[in-house]
């Protein structure tokens, strides 16, 4: 255990006071050897330390230093201001100038030639209900199906009742930023006042904090939905502190159902959803008093609601639906109801669907980005005929048992088992069981 100065001090009225050195180390939790070090040097005043006498990796730099930091606006030349970021004026030395020594060395030559900088105060900020969101992303290695795939988990959290929920994504583009967004005012039950976001690509195009110009797309979503973006600082941790803290929560709390995994993407966000709700009982708000479930139903009456809107898509193309009911898109194929034979049907890439739309209406959907290429829905050349096409000719009874995986001998076998043994069901359940098990 370091001693600070502050303990050195205690211990040396306490030693002038009579107490034993011994007594005074096992209150303090140190070796007495260690006490009576640093009460002797504390005794003996400021001693030059050998180490400051040696050279250092900034010798016969001293001009160039200075004319970085003026070059930085470093407040300490003037005694008025900040001072620059290190980093920023090490990343020069070594770019500019040759510079070989390390960072830490720029650190203890400023320290030496301006002492240790102020520390800031943080103000700590609780905002109104209903006001304010913080959404920052995560990644995780999750197992899902038979193999540990790659998941991005986007984190919301209302600031003033403390309510988090978690929604999982593949990847953190565009398409997936707005959903989730919509994803997480759905789990909020409303859309609050302002989003905090972090300085992604997919919201911010440039800068940061209050001079950030938003990314487009970003910018009509949100004015769509009705709220108002607040970019944090850039390498400000504390301005998003909620959701840097929601990351560090979720990775513990959601951490059994991360290592657990599920069969399906569908299958673990609803194992995080219903985590979520857990949570909310558990874990009190601290500006309420109560359960975060209390504060949150508390808060939803401040949000604003839902609009109504489109599903995000990305990608929106025309495609006439061939005699064969399959229309084309990102080098795969999806069946539509056969009706819509020889039309022209809009096609909508979402972030997880292929959403095909007729007359202004939804008449398919498929899964996107699957690894199969063509994609058929069985329903799709079922019905009655209409005035324009006609319905596919019905599948005989040899196709019929084709699509169950069957043979006429297996078949027939079936009909010779005994009446006890027997069990009897209509073709078209062994059709949709076969077709459920692809």
């Amino acid at each position: 255990m370091k001693l600070s100065k502050e303990q050195v001090m205690v211990a040396k009225g306490m030693k002038q006071r009579g107490a034993s050195v011994r007594q005074l180390a096992r209150q303090l939790g140190v070796s007495e050897g260690a006490l009576r070090y640093r009460l002797r040097r504390q005794a003996e005043g400021a001693v030059v330390d050998g180490r400051s006498l040696q050279a250092t990796a900034l010798d016969g730099y001293e001009e160039i230093v200075e004319a970085l930091q003026e070059r930085l606006g470093d407040g300490r030349l003037s005694g008025q201001g900040r001072p620059c970021q290190v980093r920023e004026l090490y990343e020069l030395l070594v770019r500019d100038h040759a510079y070989a020594g390390s960072y830490q060395a720029v650190v203890r030559y400023l320290r030496r030639k301006h002492g240790v900088p102020r520390v800031r105060a943080l103000r700590r900020v609780e905002t109104p209900p209903g006001v304010q969101a913080q959404h920052d992303w995560f990644e995780v290695q999750v197992p899902i199906g038979s193999r540990t795939q790659r998941r991005q988990m986007l984190v919301g959290t209302l600031s003033h009742s403390r309510a988090r929920f978690c929604w999982a994504s593949p990847d953190q583009g565009q398409l997936a930023w707005h959903t989730g967004h919509l994803e997480l005012f759905r789990r909020y039950r409303g859309v609050p006042l302002w989003v905090r976001i972090d300085n992604l690509k997919t919201g911010v195009a440039s800068g940061a904090g209050p001079t950030a110009v938003l990314n487009a797309a970003y910018r009509v979503f949100a004015r769509t939905c009705g709220f108002e973006v607040d970019p944090c600082r850039a390498a400000k941790g504390s301005d998003k502190g909620k959701a840097e803290r929601s990351v560090r929560t979720l990775r513990s709390g959601y951490g059994e159902v991360l290592r657990r995994g599920a069969g399906t993407d569908d299958e673990l966000q609803r194992l995080l959803d219903a985590r979520s709700d857990e949570l909310l009982d558990r874990l009190e708000c601290p500006v309420t008093g109560t359960t975060v479930r209390e504060a949150w139903h508390a808060e939803r009456g401040r949000l604003q609601p839902i609009p109504t809107m489109a599903e995000p898509f990305d990608v929106v193309v025309t495609r006439r639906v061939s005699r064969d009911c399959l229309v084309s898109f990102e080098g795969r194929r999806y069946s539509v109801p056969f009706a819509w034979v020889g039309r022209s049907v809009e096609i909508r890439g979402t972030h997880r669907h292929v959403v095909i739309r007729g007359s202004g209406d939804e008449i398919a959907r498929h899964p996107r980005r699957t690894p199969h290429k063509l994609l058929l829905e069985p329903d799709h050349y079922e019905g009655p005929s209409t005035e324009r096409v006609e319905r596919p000719t019905p599948l005989g009874h040899r196709a019929r048992l084709q699509m169950a995986g069957l043979s006429s001998a297996s078949a027939a076998s079936l009909l010779l088992l005994p009446d006890s043994e027997r069990v009897v069901r209509p073709l078209d359940d062994y059709v949709a069981l076969v077709e459920a098990l692809r």
